[in-house]
């Protein structure tokens, strides 16, 4: 007897627009529409460690319970209710770090590329190995970073000093403009947790150099190339007193440049190693016994280009699915990109689409998808062989 063919609903948010949860309802709604008779549909939205992660999880796993703390945010002025998941069951946290210095809590305010720091996330940390003395394993989800401290302000809220050059400890939260102060570092961590730390993120840039956190990411948080500069400056000599204090040289580690450094500073904390963000979470949600059983794999991005399908969700995606046919429907698309054999893309604008419409897409994108979808179907059908 024939088994039903399944549709494996595997959306990604679209930033700004999106989130995967809203996304997945979207396809579902559309699709058992059309197969609800023919097919099965499995609806399983997934994240990379970046935005929705949280989100998707809970959707996933209802033993998740959401928690939160009040923490420092990403400038000293600021103070944010930082939102976090406890699985009880599995002895499990997940934390996001954009949620206590994140880039979009600075939209309305301003950027602050110097003076921006991962302070809240220490303290994030400590609450909730307080709050939470039973923990085995917490995963921090990097991305979506403001600062470029190299992660002393996280280390700093965790009790680590940091000297300047009259012996003098920085009292006021470190961000990237304070690191060219630091003399001296002492390895002081208030850190009662046996458990492991999951450093979760799919970047692979150093800390230092033209591909290291300040040259790559600073000028998406504000910084001019002069500030560039001076931070990649800074974090040369600061790995230097930290590989004194720590004994460990980690500023070349694949992964470190991650949220401005930040995965460099937490790396030298007790049982703490880098993760692929995107690989976790689909382990996780069990994406890759599912995908064996699915016939077509269904997906969303905001913008599909070169950098799409390294390391990021999908790409993940499209590396468990292997020959099986992958359908990405997405805000918009790179101009000459070379597609596998077995992925189609629909983009919701057009590459050539006027800024209004563009803004328009972002604001109301259920239309749009919609009849994306309804352009799609025939393809689907073939796929399915309906």
């Amino acid at each position: 007897m024939r088994h039903s063919p399944r549709i494996l609903v595997a959306p990604t948010c679209l930033k700004g627009s999106l989130s995967a949860n809203d996304a997945a309802d979207i396809l579902a709604d559309f699709l058992a529409g059309y197969f609800s008779d023919h097919v099965e549909i499995d609806v399983c939205p997934v994240a990379d460690g970046g935005d929705d992660t949280l989100a998707v999880l809970q959707e996933a796993d209802k033993g998740y319970m959401a928690q939160s703390c009040t923490v420092m945010g990403p400038v000293s002025e600021m103070t944010v209710k930082a939102q976090y998941l406890v699985h009880p069951g599995n002895k499990l946290a997940v934390l996001e770090a954009a949620q206590a210095h994140g880039y979009r809590l600075l939209v309305e305010r301003g950027l602050a590329p110097l003076s921006a720091t991962s302070y809240g996330v220490g303290q994030m940390l400590a609450s909730v190995i307080q709050r939470h003395p039973d923990l085995e394993r917490i995963v921090l989800a990097l991305g979506g970073s403001s600062s470029t401290d190299g992660g002393l302000g996280a280390l700093q809220a965790l009790g680590v000093r940091f000297l300047d050059e009259t012996g003098n400890v920085i009292a006021e939260p470190i961000g990237g403009g304070h690191l060219a102060a630091i003399r001296e570092v002492q390895w002081l961590p208030c850190w009662p947790y046996d458990g492991e730390l999951l450093i979760a993120t799919d970047v692979h840039n150093p800390l230092l150099g033209e591909n290291g956190t300040a040259a790559v990411f600073a000028p998406q948080k504000g910084a001019t190339q002069d500030e560039c500069r001076l931070l990649d400056q800074s974090l040369c000599r600061v790995s230097q007193f930290m590989q004194q204090a720590c004994g460990t040289a980690y500023q070349d580690v694949p992964g470190v440049g991650a949220a401005g450094g930040l995965a460099y500073g937490l790396l030298h904390l007790p049982k703490a190693r880098i993760v692929s963000g995107s690989q976790w979470i689909l382990d996780t949600l069990g994406v890759e016994d599912r995908l064996q059983q699915a016939s077509l794999v269904i997906t969303t991005e905001g913008r599909v280009d070169s950098t799409t399908f390294q390391g990021k969700a999908i790409g993940q995606l499209l590396e468990l699915a292997g020959q099986k046919p992958v359908f990405i429907f997405c805000g918009q698309m790179q101009k000459g990109l070379q597609l596998p054999e077995n992925v189609q893309i629909f983009p919701l604008v057009a590459l050539d689409a006027e800024l209004n419409d563009i803004q328009a897409a972002i604001k109301q994108p259920r239309p749009l998808l919609e009849r994306c979808l309804n352009e799609a179907n025939a393809a689907i059908q073939a796929v399915l062989e309906l």
